[in-house]
C-alpha cells in the first residue's frame, strides 16, 4: 500500500515537470515567433492609428498609419501626406501590436520604388529630406530607377513646366527620409 503511495507521488512529479517543461517550450516559441515579426509588420497592425514617431534627426512626428510597404510607412500629419523611411525612425512613443494581421505578399513586400513610381505617374509636388531634415529638393519625381530617383527641382508652388524646373536633382533612397507632399508642407 505504502508502494501504491509513493508511485503516485513520483507520478505526479513527472506530470508536474511535464508541465514545466510544455510551459517552457511554449514560452520559447513565444519569443521565436516574436523574433521573427519586423517593425512593418508591427506598424500594418496600427493601420489607421495614431503614432508618436521620433525621427533620427529629432523631429517628433504625429503620424496617421495609412499603409505600409516593406522598408516605408505612408499615412498623414498635421501637415498633410508623407511617406516615412522606416531607417529615419528612432523610436516610437505609442504602443504597436505585437503582431499584425496577414497581409498579402505581394502588398506587404511593396518597395518604397513603387510609391515613387506611383508620385512620378501622378506628377504630384513632393518636398524630399534627408539627414538631419534638410530638404533635399522640391518638385516633382520624373524617374525612377532601381535605388535612386531623379528630382525636377521647382518650387512647390508652381506646376511641372519646363519654364518652372530650375534643375534635376538625383538623390539616391538611402538619402531620403521623408517625402511630404508639397502642397501640405510649407510649415
Amino acid at each position: 500500500m505504502r508502494w501504491d503511495g509513493l508511485f503516485a507521488d513520483l507520478e505526479a512529479q513527472l506530470a508536474h515537470g511535464r508541465w514545466q517543461d510544455t510551459e517552457a517550450e511554449a514560452a520559447e516559441l513565444t519569443r521565436g515567433e516574436r523574433a521573427s515579426v519586423a517593425l512593418a509588420d508591427r506598424l500594418r497592425g496600427a493601420l489607421g492609428a495614431p503614432l508618436t514617431v521620433l525621427l533620427i534627426d529629432g523631429q517628433r512626428l504625429q503620424l496617421s498609419v495609412s499603409t505600409v510597404g516593406s522598408s516605408w510607412v505612408g499615412g498623414s500629419d498635421r501637415t498633410g501626406s508623407l511617406v516615412l523611411n522606416l531607417d529615419a525612425v528612432a523610436a516610437i512613443d505609442s504602443p504597436l501590436p505585437v503582431t499584425a494581421p496577414q497581409d498579402s505578399p505581394g502588398r506587404r513586400n511593396l518597395g518604397v520604388g513603387f510609391l515613387y513610381r506611383s508620385l512620378s505617374r501622378a506628377r504630384a509636388g513632393v518636398v524630399v529630406s534627408g539627414l538631419e531634415g534638410r530638404v533635399l529638393g522640391e518638385g516633382t519625381i520624373d524617374r525612377v530607377g532601381l535605388d535612386h530617383l531623379d528630382l525636377a527641382v521647382h518650387p512647390r508652388d508652381e506646376q511641372r513646366r519646363g519654364r518652372n524646373v530650375r534643375g534635376l536633382r538625383v538623390i539616391p533612397y538611402g538619402a531620403i527620409h521623408l517625402v511630404r507632399s508639397a502642397h501640405a508642407s510649407s510649415v
